[in-house]
């Protein structure tokens, strides 16, 4: 039964999660939203929906909340830092993907497998953490989780990307 819910709020979240990349409104300038650019004004969003997600899914009791949301904002930090150079380096591509050099394309396949590397390492660490704090069982299925946001989230990014020249 609780797999049942679990996988309805699941897809209720993959349906709702275009609005992860929702743009805001016309118009609107990001000091509107208490931030300096829409950038963070999107990634505020997505993990305020984030939270939201794991919330529903995971269905904690009160002491293992206690025991998951510190970990949870300690991991979420370590991860928007890689994800910084996912956004620079998905921004270089864009802008150059029309006149790549071999050496270009190169580098920016490193930095890319330097990055899923980071994120595997880091899923290990904080694996590890959860497993302790709470049990390995729960760790796996809040990495279930995340594995399927992340994933969606990765579908959409390579969704707009246009294809290398």
């Amino acid at each position: 039964m609780k797999m049942k819910i679990a996988g309805a709020v699941l897809l209720g979240f993959l349906v709702a999660a275009a609005g992860f990349f929702a743009v805001p409104r016309a118009g609107a300038s990001p000091e509107d939203f208490g931030f300096r650019n829409f950038e963070e004004v999107i990634r505020a969003n997505m993990r305020a929906k984030h939270a939201e997600m794991i919330t529903k899914v995971m269905q904690f009791t009160g002491k293992e909340a206690e025991a998951f949301w510190p970990i949870f904002r300690d991991y979420e930090r370590d991860l928007m830092k890689l994800n910084d150079e996912k956004l620079r380096i998905l921004k270089e591509y864009v802008q150059s993907h029309e006149s790549l050099t071999e050496e270009k394309v190169y580098e920016l396949a490193e930095r890319t497998l330097d990055y899923e590397a980071g994120r595997v390492k880091l899923k290990r660490h904080y694996f590890k953490k959860f497993s302790k704090a709470l049990s390995p069982q729960t760790a796996a299925k809040f990495f279930q989780v995340e594995n399927q946001i992340q994933m969606l989230i990765d579908v959409q990014i390579a969704s707009e990307l246009p294809l290398a020249k």
